[in-house]
């Protein structure tokens, strides 16, 4: 009898996902990643490592809302270490189990932000799938032709699309809903807004799309063709309900430089026209509904990447502005707090750069690189005293100095309570 119990034990510890026997949530133990290193899917809770794949080349792993699954592409690298499509592909972390979805897509596939279906394109088709069928997407434009973007409704049923009205340049841009009644492969389409462009325009598509936290205003980005938008694109604010709309500012193409407070209508933007993130790029909040827009940064300084630490505290990757000299010469940035002051919270060595900062749990996390190799640090708000949570990074892909660090890494964001990580009711903003 003795020994069926102990077996019994032992097999049940054995079965238990691994992401349950981590140590107590604290400090980087409450952390959870996916991240790409040596071109392979691994994934890190707290202190514990794993690999899941071995000898492929995989790119933009991304979570499900409740962390149970990472989706990823899987394919051949491209020449400039990207991968821009490939085989989309679902890792359950509790069954330890990876299921191949289809071929083909983009990197544009979205998991919902309340369930666990992901949405995703095959050049301009839209198909979603939920996890509990990963072999079965459906298509669900049947009634719209060429979908340019996407994104989900904040409550994860519903989508919001873009499709131009019809192949000729100067064409309107139509952002439309889809809603999915009984019958799934014949969801019902409701205009929300259209976009005119005009005759000395020319815009195509656009970004995916952003709600503030209240779910009353979107913002994204309008795309011109492909050698325009690699200098400009025009930032864009609509109300929920296709009242009001406004074209904001020029930014580049890069989603990830566009975000709303936690819980306030106020957008964080990095702004500026041209292809070189050396020069030119300045992080600016505006507030919604004034549109009142206000410049954060210094004269003679570039922001590289940002992130929000609550409703009036932000967090910048900051560099001095440059010309696109020799690479080595070029600088690297550092992060700075930006609050009632601004202040410089790390410092790398000469010939390195903090990248991708972001606030969860009380810690700031961040990419730090020397353009040759990458690792994720940790910082706690208490001290700020640096530590090394992932080392060996894969490089990601960049264009004119913007690293694409959402092809290597995703920290897993789980819902927080109302008032964590809200320490600071004061501020610059």
């Amino acid at each position: 009898m003795k020994k069926i119990i102990l077996l019994t034990i032992f097999i049940a510890t054995a079965i238990i996902p691994f992401h349950l026997t981590t140590h107590a949530n604290t400090g980087m133990d409450s952390l959870k990643a996916a991240f790409i290193r040596s071109d392979d899917l691994w994934i890190k809770i707290g202190k514990e490592e794993n690999r899941l794949t071995s000898g492929d080349f995989v790119r933009y792993p991304k979570w499900s809302h409740d962390g149970e699954w990472v989706a990823y592409l899987k394919g051949k690298k491209e020449i400039d270490n990207s991968l821009h499509n490939g085989e989309l592909w679902l890792y359950n972390i509790r069954l330890n189990k990876h299921v191949k979805v289809t071929p083909n897509v983009t990197n544009n596939f979205q998991w919902s932000p309340r369930q666990n279906k992901i949405a995703f394109l095959i050049k301009s088709d839209l198909f979603v799938i939920d996890s509990a069928e990963p072999a079965k997407p459906f298509l669900v434009n049947q009634l719209v032709d060429m979908v340019e973007n996407f994104s989900w409704y904040p409550n994860g049923e519903e989508l919001l699309i873009s499709t131009k009205k019809s192949p000729k340049l100067h064409t309107d841009i139509q952002l439309s809903k889809l809603s999915f009644g009984t019958n799934r492969q014949k969801p019902i389409v409701k205009p929300v807004y259209t976009i005119p462009v005009g005759e000395d325009e020319y815009y195509v598509s656009t970004s995916q799309f952003k709600w503030s936290h209240d779910t009353k205003w979107i913002s994204f980005l309008l795309n011109p063709t492909a050698s325009l938008s690699a200098d400009s694109n025009t930032l864009c604010i609509l109300s929920a309900d296709g009242q009001v709309f406004q074209r904001v500012d020029e930014m580049l193409n890069h989603e990830e430089w566009l975000q709303w407070a936690p819980s306030r209508s106020a957008l964080g933007y990095i702004s500026g026209f041209g292809r070189v993130s050396l020069k030119n790029k300045q992080l600016k909040i505006i507030f919604i509904p004034s549109f009142h827009n206000r410049k954060i940064t210094p004269l003679g300084y570039a922001d590289r990447d940002f992130s929000w630490k609550n409703n009036h505290v932000v967090y910048v990757s900051r560099s001095q502005e440059s010309e696109l000299e020799e690479v080595n010469k070029r600088p690297l940035p550092s992060i700075f707090k930006i609050i009632a002051k601004q202040k410089h919270v790390t410092f790398p060595a000469k010939n390195e750069g903090d990248f991708a900062p972001q606030f969860y749990r009380n810690q700031l996390i961040w990419i730090r690189t020397d353009r040759q190799t990458a690792n994720i640090l940790v910082a706690t708000r208490k001290d700020m005293k640096e530590k090394q949570w992932v080392k060996d990074l894969s490089m990601a892909s960049w264009y004119y100095e913007k690293w694409n660090w959402e092809e290597v890494f995703s920290l897993y964001r789980g819902k927080l309570s109302k008032n964590h990580d809200q320490s600071s009711i004061s501020g610059l903003f």
